[in-house]
């Protein structure tokens, strides 16, 4: 059913109080911050790179020089016919985790490496680059039940994904995974582009892996309810998933960059890693599972729940990342009109969050304030998309993916509140000043001349 028939529908419900509608109406104009435009384009470029300041792209062989980039993938969406459809998973939640992977094309036939190479460093661009989906090739399985010491044998399909992970994994510069869990009103499409972008403008150095839960791509589906329970019973694939990667894959470390009402799954699943194993100690946790950084982009999950789970998520990870704005009218509306109060991802949730972790003793979680500052800057960082809209946030968290340093070496001031940090008037010549320093002239050809 389109976004327009079933908001006919339920407008014309006698039931509907006019009050209410008001309120609708808000909610599906305000609340639009996961979807994506009909036509999936490449985001800004991370301002790190403009024109080629830092090139992430210098090391690159000829053979990977090219327009396409292939991810892997888990999704607990069902399968649905190609005919008629334009993408091989639907709506429909399925009740295993498909194991495959995706090759993305940046730009059409005629875009050569060049055009994306020119596309990928400029400030602006004349022309959006499309991205489409060429290819998928559904490997294998996973149930929700798997368990890090499970003794069952690997199907063939399951050691065919691994093997592919590993040998990929092998040739990268930066050997590890990170997997991406999207937002609500996005499609499969969606998670794998997105996944390939991050992976693009990191230098195509690690090995992308999108978790795909599945979200309707009609608002409404999250406003009265649905995405919300679907994000909530993905959890459990999602640990399963990290669990499998772990346990079969050589990734020195796993990153777990999580988007919106991605940030549910997350740090359920997390939390509920957590709990299965009671008996380990944080050394333990993060010498079985290699968690690395695990980010939380304007994320979409009330402060309290977040709270109640941070612990856990601190115990598995080295560093516990969120990003907040000022002005998020997705997230201040989700706070408003659909329960659970106040949002990770609002700046104003940041000194409780901050007063929890102290109280705690947690000393490994960061919130990135994008707003504050903004009169030293000049402007602001809002929106509910900024974290890969936004040049300056977009190139903390690849930066963040990356390298896994901490605040004050990617190029981050320090906020007069403990664990806060925020982005001064001269954070592109700092962001690039300390990828120089980490990564060396293997991201910048400039460097070897200097």
């Amino acid at each position: 059913m389109r976004p327009s028939s079933a908001a006919s529908i339920i407008f014309q419900c006698s039931w509907f109080a006019p009050a209410f509608r008001w309120i609708f109406l808000l909610l599906a104009v305000s609340l639009v911050g996961c979807a994506t435009t009909p036509e999936f384009v490449l985001m800004e470029t991370p301002a790190i790179y403009h024109e080629a300041a830092v090139d992430p792209f210098a090391h690159l062989q000829d053979a990977e020089r090219d327009t396409f980039v292939t991810v892997f993938y888990g999704t607990n969406r069902q399968p649905q016919d190609l005919e008629g459809n334009k993408l091989p998973y639907g709506n429909k939640q399925d009740e295993v985790l498909r194991l495959g992977k995706a090759t993305l094309r940046f730009g059409d036939e005629n875009f050569n490496w060049e055009d994306l190479y020119r596309a990928s460093i400029a400030q602006e661009r004349s022309d959006p680059v499309p991205i489409t989906l060429e290819n998928v090739d559904e490997m294998g399985s996973l149930h929700d039940t798997f368990r890090f010491g499970d003794e069952q044998a690997l199907s063939t399909e399951q050691k065919a994904f691994v093997s592919e992970i590993n040998i990929q994994l092998a040739a990268a510069q930066d050997k590890e995974i990170m997997v991406y869990v999207h937002g609500t009103k996005v499609d499969f499409l969606n998670a794998v582009a997105m996944t390939a972008e991050v992976d693009h403008f990191s230098g195509r150095d690690f090995i992308g892996i999108a978790f795909d839960w599945p979200s309707h791509q009609n608002i409404l589906y999250y406003l009265f309810g649905m995405d919300v329970s679907r994000a909530q019973n993905s959890s459990q694939a999602l640990r399963a998933f990290l669990e499998f990667l772990a346990r079969y894959t050589n990734a020195e470390q796993i990153n777990l960059l999580s988007y919106s009402a991605g940030g549910r799954v997350a740090s359920k699943a997390l939390y509920e890693l957590r709990s299965a194993y009671p008996e380990l100690d944080k050394e333990t946790l993060r010498e079985r599972f290699r968690l690395g950084g695990v980010v939380f982009a304007a994320a979409d999950v009330p402060v309290e729940a977040f709270k109640q789970r941070l612990p856990s998520i601190s115990a598995l990870a080295d560093q516990v990342v969120v990003t907040v704005s000022g002005h998020d009218p997705a997230l201040l509306a989700a706070e408003k009109y659909m329960g659970g109060g106040l949002r990770v991802g609002e700046e104003t949730a940041e000194a409780d969050e901050m007063a929890f972790a102290k109280a705690t003793g947690i000393t490994n979680f960061e919130v990135i304030d994008l707003s504050l500052n903004q009169e030293g800057r000049g402007f602001d960082i809002i929106g509910h998309h900024y974290w890969y809209r936004h040049p300056w946030a977009s190139s903390d968290i690849v930066l963040l993916l990356r390298t896994n340093l901490p605040p004050h070496l990617r190029g981050l001031s320090s906020a007069e509140l403990e664990g806060v940090f925020y982005m001064s008037p001269d954070y592109p010549e700092q962001v690039r000043k300390a990828i120089r320093k980490e990564l060396g002239s293997s991201w910048d050809k400039n460097l070897e001349e200097q």
